[in-house]
């Protein structure tokens, strides 16, 4: 099994310039994510998200329409959040659970959805007590 921990404090060991200017930015979330349980850290490659690996080793994946902005104060940069869980960090996971999305319907009109950051925590915690995934043997999510 996975010590995420161990793997958290190894990502976080190799930030560079990106991670650290992004961990400024979103360290409300990062915070959110570690006081629920969660052991977040910054993700930059193929675009910025906060990932946070639950105590099982899978990956809760922090990202907007695409990826986070890096300028998330600027008017329309961050429209609202979305959440997904995922079994490990790579480009074609072998499912994936939509946790939480509070962005709007129509981006493209400039609303905002709602920012708050305790219905996503709490998304993410009551979801890790649901997610069928999660209850299935470990050969069948191979």
């Amino acid at each position: 099994m996975l010590d995420v921990t161990a793997e958290v404090a190894a990502i976080r060991a190799d930030y560079g310039p990106d991670e650290h200017r992004a961990l400024a930015v979103y360290s409300d979330v990062h915070v959110a994510l570690e006081e629920a349980g969660l052991h977040p850290y910054v993700e930059t490659r193929g675009g910025l998200a906060i990932c946070a690996f639950a105590d099982d080793g899978t990956l809760f994946v922090v990202a907007c329409e695409d990826a986070l902005p890096f300028d998330r104060w600027a008017p329309g940069a961050l429209a609202g959040w979305h959440l997904s869980h995922v079994p490990e960090d790579g480009p074609a996971p072998a499912w994936r659970c939509v946790v939480y999305d509070s962005l709007p319907p129509h981006p493209c009109h400039f609303e905002v959805g709602d920012l708050d950051l305790r219905p996503l925590v709490e998304a993410a915690t009551t979801h890790l007590t649901a997610c069928s995934h999660l209850r299935e043997p470990a050969g069948a999510r191979a």
